[in-house]
């Protein structure tokens, strides 16, 4: 599966949550913590997995440090899936 994530479609982490819900297909009672993130990434996301996050600069500039816990999951976890990609541009 191919997943784009505009970075400029969102302004907070809860909607940026909420594209992620929609554009990986989370469950229905996804509420947007980093623990449900990770354990749908691990348990419930159809491999192979890539996610092209474009305008990511402006991701940083309205989300600031709030989204390093993001990035910092989405890393570990291409680190640990095999068939786990994601790229920033």
């Amino acid at each position: 599966m191919k997943v784009t994530i505009d970075g400029s479609a969102f302004n907070t982490m809860e909607e940026l949550h909420e594209l992620l819900k929609l554009n990986l297909n989370l469950h229905d009672d996804y509420e947007g913590s980093l623990d449900e993130l990770w354990n749908s990434l691990m348990n419930e996301c159809e491999m192979p997995l890539t996610i092209y996050w474009i305008d990511f600069e402006e991701s940083k500039l309205l989300l600031g440090d709030d989204l390093n816990e993001i990035i910092d999951l989405f890393n570990e976890a291409h680190d640990e899936i095999e068939d786990f990609v994601i790229e920033y541009e």
